[in-house]
């Protein structure tokens, strides 16, 4: 490291010394940019980042950046997208000035090779000498692990001035593309945060939001459905950009008292993974802890904890597509510096088969971390040496990287020509929910996996399919990917030792095949088979139509979620929607029970092609008025319950219910409190009985958030329901709803053990009664995801209805289950209980699931609109579904 870099980084400040030295440096070498022309990030934020107590804020960390980019030929920087919350986000490309010219030509050659379509192994060598590795870096997506992006100012600065040999090798070999801070509303969430409470007993707490705008840690969690905003601007990057060979993902939670872990990761494998992608993840991790024992930086640690067997993460994702996806997590997440003793250091870290000695050498932990004072300096030169590590080998081996993509995926595209499968096809218009069937399409499209469009019917797999249907060609580079999210998962059963309890998957996740959990039937074809297709883009909305005599009125499905927001947006704009609850036989799907039935008015057939057009629906004329129950429905007064505690899994929700515009409120422990009389309709996300009760304990957070619900909010809440609320509890939240309406439903898995009952994120088949208003437009058998969740046992049939229950004979869909048949099979799965004038409807597991298992969205969906008035209105019609209710008790 040069003498000037190395007097920045270390914090030593000698100005005249500085210059003087800079000036010899330009003088002995009069082609080198001039530093001097950008000022130093620690000259911009007024401290030198990994300072302790000091975090650059992102107005400091932009300032920088764009400060680089106008003043350095080496640097370029644009904005790809733009957050929730409206800030920027950006992306720099760092190489020489002769590559910086020639951008496009190397964008070109990484998407041909990565494609693979069309070239030849002959060529596919020539385009690897002539190309640049591209290897994408990314800092702040977890805003709570603070010294990624603290680090990035360095290295940008270091690689566009640094002149090292290494530095001037990586420059004319590689294109690197830093993306310098993924989650930027969250930085400004933990930033502000920290500097608020510098100083008090609650400086090195957490903040008492999500650090984004819904999802905070779940940011990393997006990476195949590509919901937010932040994952769908990388994602094209990645995936229809650039297709960088290597992706390094820069964590902080290192396994305490480890300094970093790097790959190689634990098992299992995914077997859709490539190997050529395993060793290269396992070669690139050897490669940095190589180069952090060469500088004596202690504490390195692989195979623990982090697998490659989920997809979904943005390291996990691009094994799928055939990409080196690295992950470091380091040490001393903080600002604040904390001295550990020697003595007080653990004698062992890790668990199960991953639990090694943290005193003594392993292979996997050669040099042991000795204890001592852990700063913020420190972590920022792990995540810096890292990345010089990763630009060091992917110079290195340059033509390897770019040959193998390719290789790679010729390979897929090899196998899957040959079939088994050749492709998978999607008849949009034959879907119970057609705009789910498309948005599914868009999720593979988001994630670069081609689709295309029959312009003529055609035969598949012994069926015939009509022109507009969408095939998905198994013979494509990103073969891996398009098969992991459509099949089933097998997770693999591992113990944390032999005869113990199972070893939780990393993520939480064992299953989360797209199909299923969004309720699309996607039709998988082994042979080969001919077809006259075009490729598509963006996926287009189901074809609108509108036909019948609509003298009455007009009406929308059931069995589309869309429908949901159409009636949302109907009633926002005053018209009259009523809920029918029986069936209208003669209007074939759109007669389902649960239909919305939209008054005719002025100006409403007017309003409703413009609505179908948007969303894609088939609105169906009703000549007269229907002789069933007609429950007018008018906009839902709806709150959401907030802690303080940043629950993701109301963000979430906020942002499900968001997308499809249900006006809704945010409660805090003081509004459950208070008065709820202007609310119809109450929601807990999942959280545990608990910590909805009680929050923060006192003295951990400021005074103003510490607390929960109490017992005066469960009893306020108990009198609101009876009086004519609904409650609505996802999960764990709804322990709290048994407990504090004394219900007569009892959590089945309460007190089971893992050892017996383990359900690690999978999807359990379920069985729905779609005669009852709360399973509107269900299928009478779909997917739940379940995720340590629960069922009931009812204790009470004359107060509480069943609306589903787990299936009693193949439980499994995907992923991995211990104990399902004997603990959950054949139990309740969503329940409603009556009590007084109102209603309690408590769905066992998390219908909305990181706003992925769209098919059981109309669960709270329907409980929502069928709340206040409306839920009265229901309850008051038991006896016209009681006969349908029996069979499902």
């Amino acid at each position: 490291m040069p003498l000037f870099h190395r007097l920045m980084v270390t914090g030593v400040r000698f100005p005249a010394l500085v210059v003087l030295l800079s000036l010899l440096a330009v003088t002995a070498a009069p082609e080198r940019v001039e530093a001097q022309s950008v000022p130093h990030p620690s000259e911009i934020f007024g401290f030198q980042p990994g300072d302790d107590y000091k975090l650059a804020d992102l107005d400091q960390l932009y300032t920088y950046y764009r400060a680089l980019a106008e003043g350095s030929p080496r640097v370029e920087m644009w904005e790809i997208g733009e957050t929730f919350r409206g800030n920027p986000m950006y992306l720099l490309a760092i190489s020489s000035e002769e590559n910086l010219a020639q951008l496009d030509r190397w964008k070109e050659i990484s998407g041909r090779l990565a494609r693979a379509h069309g070239v030849d192994e002959a060529e596919a060598r020539q385009l690897a000498q002539e190309g640049r590795a591209v290897i994408w870096i990314d800092s702040g997506l977890h805003s709570t692990e603070v010294a990624h992006a603290q680090h990035g100012p360095l290295l940008a600065h270091h690689m566009a001035f640094d002149e090292s040999h290494e530095t001037q090798r990586i420059r004319d070999d590689v294109i690197l593309l830093y993306m310098p801070q993924m989650n930027p509303d969250g930085h400004t969430v933990v930033v502000d945060w920290y500097r608020r409470n510098l100083g008090t007993d609650w400086e090195t707490t957490s903040p008492v939001e999500v650090y984004h705008e819904y999802v905070g840690h779940d940011i990393n969690r997006d990476w195949f459905m590509f919901r937010q905003n932040e994952s769908q601007a990388v994602a094209k990057q990645l995936y229809e950009e650039w297709y960088p060979q290597i992706i390094f993902n820069h964590h902080q939670t290192a396994p305490f008292p480890a300094r970093i872990f790097i790959p190689p990761f634990a098992d299992p494998v995914n077997p859709h993974i490539p190997p050529l992608v395993v060793r290269g993840v396992n070669m690139l991790g050897e490669h940095m802890a190589k180069r952090l024992e060469e500088r004596n930086m202690s504490g390195v640690v692989s195979r623990m904890s982090f697998t490659m067997w989920w997809n979904g993460g943005m390291r996990t994702a691009p094994y799928f597509h055939n990409m080196i996806g690295l992950l470091s997590e380091v040490g001393h997440a903080s600002a604040t510096p904390a001295f550990h003793h020697p003595d007080s250091l653990p004698e062992y870290f890790g668990s199960g088969t991953h639990r090694i000695s943290a005193r003594e050498p392993s292979i996997y932990y050669a040099n042991p971390w000795e204890g001592g004072w852990a700063r913020l300096a420190d972590a920022v030169n792990y995540h810096f040496e890292t990345s010089l590590g990763a630009l060091d080998i992917g110079s290195k081996l340059k033509e390897d990287w770019l040959f193998n993509i390719w290789l790679m995926g010729n390979r897929q595209i090899e196998a899957g020509q040959a079939g088994d499968p050749f492709a998978y096809v999607v008849n949009v218009e034959e879907q119970p929910d057609a705009g789910e069937a498309v948005e599914l399409l868009n999720v593979l499209r988001r994630g670069g996996i081609e689709i295309h469009r029959a312009t003529s019917p055609f035969q598949a797999g012994g069926r015939e399919y009509p022109a507009g249907s969408y095939v998905a060609y198994a013979g494509q580079a990103f073969r891996a990917h398009l098969m992991d999210l459509l099949e089933p998962h097998a997770h693999p059963h591992r113990e944390l030792y032999p005869g113990g309890p199972p070893e939780p998957p990393y993520g939480g996740l064992s299953g989360w095949t797209i199909s299923m959990a969004m309720g699309v039937d996607v039709d998988r074809v082994d042979a080969p088979f001919e077809a006259s297709v075009e490729p598509v883009d963006l996926v287009p909305v189901p074809g609108f139509r509108i036909a019948g005599n609509g003298d009455f009125g007009w009406a929308l499905s059931s069995n589309r979620n869309d429908s949901r927001l159409a009636v949302n947006r109907l009633l926002a704009a005053g018209e009259r929607v009523h809920l029918y609850t029986d069936a209208l036989t003669d209007l074939g799907e759109w007669g389902a029970p649960g239909a919305f039935i939209v008054e005719n008015g002025s100006g409403t057939r007017a309003r409703l092609e413009s609505l179908g057009q948007e969303l894609g629906l088939h609105v169906q004329g009703v000549a007269s008025r229907p002789s069933g129950t007609l429950v007018p429905l008018s906009a839902p007064r709806l709150g959401m319950y907030m802690p303080w505690t940043a629950n993701m899994d109301e963000g979430w929700t906020r942002y499900v219910l968001r997308e499809f515009e249900f006006p809704v409120d945010t409660l805090r422990n003081a509004d459950i409190q208070g008065d709820l009389s202007g609310y119809d309709v109450i929601l807990f996300a999942d959280q545990n009985a608990a910590s909805i009760l009680n929050g923060h304990s006192e003295g951990s957070r400021p005074p103003e958030y510490v607390g929960g619900v109490g017992a005066e909010g469960s009893e306020n809440l108990k009198r609101w329901v009876e009086a004519g609320g609904t409650l609505i509890t996802f999960d764990g939240a709804s322990d709290f709803a048994i407990q504090a309406l004394d219900l007569p439903v009892r959590n089945a898995v309460a007190g089971v053990g893992t050892e017996e009952f383990f359900i690690p994120g999978s999807l359990i088949r379920t069985h729905f009664d779609t005669a009852h208003p709360v399973a509107f437009g269900m299928r009478e058998e779909g997917s739940s995801f379940l995720q340590g969740s629960r069922a009931f046992e009812v204790d009470d049939e004359n107060q509480v209805d069943v609306v589903a229950r787990y299936s009693d004979r193949d439980l499994l869909m995907s992923g991995w289950e211990l104990g399902g048949p004997e603990y959950i099979g054949g139990k309740a799965a969503v329940v409603r209980a009556q009590l007084g004038s109102g209603q309690a409807v408590l769905i066992g597991f998390r219908p909305q699931f990181r706003a992925q298992p769209t098919s059981t969205y109309k669960l709270f969906f329907n409980a929502i609109h069928g709340g206040g008035a409306q839920g009265e209105a229901l309850i008051g019609l038991r006896g016209t579904w009681e006969g349908a209710l029996a069979g499902s008790r």
